[in-house]
Formats: structure tokens, C-alpha cells, sequence
């Protein structure tokens, strides 16, 4: 997404110059510098880069994040939930960014906020995908191969941290009585509006209801990232150095951030008119390795396959809207997720 609208820049470079002063007291005359907005990635909350000077830690940067003046998808921001997720990362051991804090005081640059230091990585990007031409498709088959398991790997540790040990009260969760994926549900449905219904493909309202009313049996609850992909991870050397991304967290059934993991690539490739990324496991093998490492049953991955899908296609048709009312001479676009939906209707219909 890029560049978003904050207001005046200057008065925020001058706030939070300030605030991380009192916040890093052993960085002597610290001053930001540039404010940048990262290019090529970034859907959801505001993101800028800060660049700093003092004279006892020289040159550094600091990524700070900020609830967005509007949003195309999302009807709330939690970033003090994204924060706690990401210190729950760091005491399991998972590979995060090093925090520095998070600030609820709206006044100080129009919206609560938080600060984690820069972490020094190559992101595959957003915009345009990844598939037209990146870092990542100049790997081999085999480095791609490898990049996929690894992040499986990360993501198993995620679904084995123990909910005990931590304080996970922000997250959503389904109601007592409900299945455990309503809270998605309920996310959801409220944002697919009825105006959006109605100009909506009708196999999005078919696979829609179903998976609404047809959920499967409720399993050990888990953590799950939400928004699960190697785009929201920071690599080197192949391997994971830091998840980020966790607006779409929420305590529910890891298998859907296993599905989302897998389908929200292939969307992004093969659903938009390119052959499936050379290298990248199949989906089987890719489930059965985080079966192994999570000890995780992944019984009923065909309804978290259409779950994923047709919450993406619920995503884009949100994101259409926007494009549209921006740009009003724009014509029709077409849900590129949608062709996925019988074949993973009928799946989810025999599991």
C-alpha cells in the first residue's frame, strides 16, 4: 500500500522524537531523522520508517505503527493486542522484531501507536505480488522449497504455544456455545455488509453460508496469527527472522491459519493468471509437515481451504469498493479468488 494519509509529518517526526527520547533515555541525543513510508508492502495499519542519530547508538532505525485514518477492510485496529503479540514471541522464543514500546495516548500523533526496531531482512511484497517478479521468484525451486518449509516450521511453533502461559484476553474468541471458528465468523459476516452482498458473485454468498452453518467439530484450542503468510515474515538466509502482521489474531482453530498459509499465495499466483509457484510444496505435503510438528489434526483442512478462500474473496470484494469510489470511472473487476470456490465447496461438502 505504501504511502497512507497522517497529517503533517513534521509535527509527527517532532512527537515521536520526543516520545523515544523519554522512552530510550541511554540513546544520547537522539534525533529522528527522514519518516518513510516501506513501498512495496502494507495493507492494514499505517507504517513509517524512522531513521535516528545519537551520538551513543549512531545511525538506527525504528519502524513505528499507527492506526490508519480509514481502512478499506478491517472495522477496528488493536494495536495494543498486536504489541502483546509480539512480546508472547519473544518469550517463546519465536522470531520477532525487538520491541520498544506502545504508547496508548492517542494525543500525541492522532492515534495510539507503538515503536519496534528496524530488523534487517528482505520481505516478499505485497505490490505488486510476489509472483510478478521479486527476490523470491530469483530464488531456485529449491531455496523456494526450503523458504515455504521453514515458515511451516515457525508457524507450528505458533500453534504449540501453550495458552496458559500467557494472558491472551484481547484476542476475539468464539462465545461459550459456539463453534470455535465464530469469532471469524462474526468478523466476517459483520464486514460483508448487505449492500456488498448484493452486488457480490453468488458463489461467494453460496461457499459464504456454508461454511457459516456447516462448521467441523471444535478442536484444542489454539493461537492463531490471522493473517499467516510468508509476505508477513521478514527472511534471511531463507529462514524466518521475524513475524509480524498480527491485526488478524485471534484464539480459534490453527488449521485456519495453516489453510491461509498455503491459498492465500496461490490466489495471489494462479489465481491471477500465472503458473503456481515453481518450488513451493504442495499443499499435502506442506500440511502433513505441520501435522508432524505441531501434533496437530488436520482432519478437516478442506473446510479451512474454502474458509480461507472465501473470506479473501470477501477481503478483495471490500478492497473493489474502495478502488471504485476512488477512481469512478473504473469498471468492473473481477474477483480473481472466486473461480477456487466450487472446487473447494465440493471438497468441504465431502470431508
Amino acid at each position: 500500500m505504501g504511502e497512507q494519509s497522517v497529517g503533517d509529518l513534521q509535527a509527527i517526526r517532532l512527537n515521536i522524537e520526543s516520545w523515544l527520547q523519554h522512552k530510550l533515555p541511554e540513546r544520547t541525543d537522539l534525533h529522528v531523522g527522514d519518516l518513510n513510508f516501506p513501498a512495496a508492502s502494507g495493507e492494514s495499519s499505517v507504517t513509517l520508517l524512522l531513521d535516528t542519530y545519537s551520538t551513543s547508538g549512531g545511525k538506527e532505525k525504528f519502524v513505528l505503527r499507527m492506526v490508519p485514518s480509514s481502512s478499506e477492510v478491517f472495522e477496528s485496529h488493536d494495536l495494543q493486542m498486536q504489541f502483546e503479540m509480539m512480546q508472547v514471541m519473544h518469550a517463546e522464543g519465536i522470531p520477532a522484531p525487538p520491541l520498544v514500546a506502545y504508547e496508548p495516548d492517542s494525543s500525541l500523533l492522532g492515534s495510539d501507536f507503538y515503536v519496534m526496531e528496524f530488523v534487517d531482512g528482505r520481505i516478499p511484497p505485497d505490490n505488486p505480488p510476489m509472483v510478478f517478479g521479486s527476490w523470491v521468484m530469483d530464488l531456485t525451486p529449491d531455496e523456494r522449497a526450503s523458504m515455504w518449509s521453514n515458515g511451516v516450521e515457525v508457524l507450528a511453533a505458533i500453534h504449540s504455544i501453550k495458552l496458559g502461559n500467557h494472558d491472551f484476553s484481547r484476542l476475539p474468541r468464539a462465545k461459550p456455545g459456539e463453534p470455535t471458528v465464530g469469532a471469524e465468523i462474526h468478523k466476517f459476516d459483520s464486514m460483508f455488509k448487505p449492500a456488498l452482498r448484493d452486488s457480490a458473485d453468488p458463489l461467494i454468498l453460496e461457499a459464504w453460508d456454508y461454511v457459516a452453518h456447516n462448521p467441523p467439530p471444535d478442536p484444542e484450542l489454539g493461537l492463531c496469527w490471522g493473517d499467516s503468510r510468508v509476505g508477513n515474515m521478514i527472511w534471511r538466509d531463507l529462514a524466518p527472522v521475524a513475524v509480524i502482521d498480527w491485526e488478524m489474531a485471534n484464539l480459534g482453530d490453527p488449521l485456519s491459519d495453516l489453510a491461509w498459509f498455503v491459498w492465500i499465495d496461490r490466489c495471489n499466483s494462479v489465481g491471477l493468471g500465472t503458473e503456481a509457484i515453481e518450488g513451493v510444496p504442495e499443499p499435502s505435503e506442506l500440511y502433513e509437515q505441520w501435522h508432524q510438528q505441531s501434533g496437530r489434526p488436520i482432519d478437516h483442512v478442506a473446510y479451512f481451504e474454502l474458509f480461507t478462500v472465501v473470506r479473501y474473496t470477501i477481503i478483495l470484494e471490500l478492497k473493489f469498493v474502495a478502488m471504485r469510489a476512488a477512481n469512478p470511472d473504473m469498471g468492473e473487476i473481477a474477483n480473481f479468488a472466486v473461480p477456487f470456490l466450487p472446487d473447494l465447496l465440493d471438497a468441504a461438502k465431502r470431508r
